[in-house]
């Protein structure tokens, strides 16, 4: 006679295994994340680094595309992308991707040209230049008030608000 297990065996055996993986799955997917903010800070230091050898070799760093945004245009122009570091002269082979949008990191630089004397507040922040990644939350965070960006924090939260941010004069994974 054939021993074979009981349905009731079976669910056992099946409800074992979904609390496992329901115990594991967010540990796996907090891993993606930050792996994914790891590349990200890794990368952009390797983006600001070119864009200072940029400078080292042009009179100024590369410029973003700026568009009519209302106050926007007047203080950070649009984010762009860096083509200008690939060629003519290669700083880097190619431009990296995102991670979490998979197109190219975001670039902007200040303004040139100054209406008056005083120092811009994302100017005195950031320097001359920035890039950054999204983040998770997959949105770029500017707080109006302060001109400052959100910068991702995982001790908020794996997926908190915020951006991976490197600039000329800041970065928070140095």
């Amino acid at each position: 006679m054939r021993r074979a297990f009981t349905l009731i065996e079976l669910l056992v055996v099946i409800g074992i295994i979904l609390i496992l993986t329901a115990v594991a799955l967010p540990r796996f997917l907090d891993t993606i994340v930050l792996a994914k903010v790891a590349r990200a800070e890794m990368e952009l230091r390797v983006l600001g680094d070119s864009v200072e050898h940029y400078r080292t070799d042009f009179p100024d760093y590369p410029k973003s595309i700026f568009a009519d945004l209302g106050e926007v245009e007047i203080e950070l122009g649009i984010f762009a992308s860096l083509p200008m570091l690939t060629s003519p002269v290669p700083y880097l082979t190619e431009l990296p991707m995102d991670p979490f949008t998979r197109s190219n990191y975001q670039y902007f630089s200040t303004l040139v040209e100054t209406i008056s004397e005083r120092v811009r507040p994302f100017e005195e922040i950031y320097g001359s230049w920035a890039v950054l990644s999204v983040g998770p939350d997959e949105d770029i965070n500017l707080n109006a008030f302060t001109a400052r960006l959100i910068h991702y924090a995982p001790t908020n939260g794996t997926l908190s608000r915020g951006d991976i941010v490197r600039s000329q004069r800041e970065s928070r994974f140095e």
